[in-house]
């Protein structure tokens, strides 16, 4: 697969915006005190953290 730069620019942007979401979670998951919302985000965490991993691969292979 081949990526123009501004395809590699839109995906990271798109990685950027995931870590910012996963230090959002974190924050937040250091006040929760529900268990079920606490893992909730732990795994929303963990989805955004395979995906961006995912992401990077993509851009990666293209070069």
């Amino acid at each position: 697969m081949t990526l123009t730069p501004k395809d590699c620019l839109y995906i990271e942007d798109l990685v950027n915006a995931m870590v910012i979401c996963i230090k959002k979670n974190d924050c937040e998951m250091e006040k929760v005190t529900d268990k079920k919302v606490h893992q909730f985000l732990e795994k929303i965490n963990s989805e955004l953290k395979a995906q961006a991993e995912k992401l990077v691969c993509i851009m990666e292979e293209s070069k």
